[in-house]
């Protein structure tokens, strides 16, 4: 189908890339207002070392899935849907291919 997500291989990241900026309003989908502490957080829109996924085609357009269930999944994701996609371009020299 057109509109298909098709899975091209695993990949994990290897350093911590942003995703979007913390001051970005994005960054409010992924914390709760009222929890100050958190808001302070510079950790939001940065996808950390160690999460892994897989490099989907989609629309003609690359982009990454992480898996769900990680640690730090909830720094750049919504906490009710943990499967988004991200453009491969801004994880661009921060993954490998794995090999499974």
């Amino acid at each position: 189908m057109i509109f298909d997500e098709k899975k091209l291989y695993r990949v994990e990241i290897t350093k911590d890339c942003r995703s979007y900026e913390s001051h970005s309003l994005l960054r409010l989908r992924n914390s709760n207002i009222l929890d100050t502490d958190a808001f302070k957080s510079k950790k939001y829109g940065i996808i950390p070392r160690g999460i892994r996924g897989w490099v989907v085609k989609k629309l003609g357009k690359l982009y990454f899935s992480p898996d769900i269930d990680q640690e730090g999944l909830e720094y750049f994701t919504p906490p009710e849907q943990p499967h988004i996609l991200v453009s491969l371009k801004k994880i661009e020299n921060h993954y490998k291919r794995l090999d499974e």
